[in-house]
């Protein structure tokens, strides 16, 4: 069978726009998108094969144009406050009667129905084949084990909104690790803590975590920190939201969502506006075995 990069691509909120305009009105600005979606497929090199409801399935020769015409439509200033998500995932299709099957269009749709407005989330099988400055602008956030495959799938995301609404998968990760004792550091004042696979510490306000801060916009119980599978893994459980600041001095907003944790960084709980030197949590992961990318 030949192989392919199939790129699914559905609109977000049309539901709402149906609510909110006549039938006639809304199917226009439907329809106004999905041709638009189609334009963009073609003018990157590649082929439509249909439109259904609200979704466009089309294929490339090669993942590099497919995620340049992702990129271009959730970057498209679509109407009515409308947006668009993102599928893409190469492998084997099948033509038959002006449609395509197979491996690569299950997963893609799949793909598809997981990613948020506004973001792209894109297989490993399509990953593997982007330029450097492409995978530049992608995050892995984990494998996801997909219906049909015996292995996970590593899963990647590219998106227009801040870490904390993008796709958060977290990985099965490495089993029968051997080897030296893996671990993070976690430090707060002049404590520190080390946790290894298994072992977790929660932060808040209240007397009962291990980390405990005292301001007024921390949640008793706020969030957590734990290795699971041989990754760092931080849950925000609050009502105020967590910045993380990466090494490169980025902050990245995380809202009630689970992210993994790599290398080198700060945890400031509560939202950016409240940020406060003085209940900086530092954290560092020590040789834990992240998913391996391509290499």
């Amino acid at each position: 069978m030949p192989l392919a990069c199939v790129l699914i691509s559905d609109i977000t909120g049309s539901t709402q726009l149906y609510e909110n305009e006549t039938n006639e009105a809304a199917l226009a600005q439907v329809s106004r998108i999905l041709k638009r979606m189609r334009g963009i497929v073609e003018a990157h090199g590649g082929k439509c094969v249909k439109s259904q409801g609200d979704d466009v399935l089309s294929y490339f020769d090669h993942p590099e144009p497919a995620f340049q015409a992702a990129r271009a439509m959730i970057h498209e200033d679509w109407p009515a406050g409308l947006s668009v998500h993102v599928g893409t995932y190469f492998g084997e299709i099948l033509y038959h009667e002006n449609d395509i099957y197979g491996s690569a269009v299950n997963t893609a749709a799949r793909l598809s129905s997981l990613a948020k407005p506004g973001e792209i989330l894109v297989g490993d099988q399509s990953y593997d084949d982007l330029t450097p400055e492409s995978k530049d602008q992608l995050l892995m956030i984990g494998e996801l084990q997909l219906r049909g495959k015996a292995a996970p799938t590593r899963v990647y995301s590219c998106s227009v909104t801040e870490l904390s609404e993008q796709t958060i998968v977290v990985s099965p990760g490495a089993k029968g690790r051997s080897g030296g004792l893996d671990f993070a550091e976690i430090r707060f004042g002049e404590k520190s803590w080390q946790i290894s696979e298994g072992e977790s510490l929660t932060l808040g306000r209240s007397t009962e975590c291990d980390i405990v801060l005292k301001q007024a916009w921390v949640s008793r119980k706020h969030a957590v920190l734990a290795v699971r599978r041989w990754q760092l893994e931080f849950t925000d459980h609050s009502s105020t939201g967590t910045i993380v600041r990466m090494a490169d001095g980025r902050n990245v907003g995380l809202h009630r969502r689970a992210t993994l944790l790599n290398g080198a960084g700060s945890i400031f709980l509560g939202p950016e506006t409240h940020l406060d030197e003085s209940g900086r949590i530092h954290f560092q992961t020590h040789d834990l075995a992240l998913l391996e990318t391509a290499k």
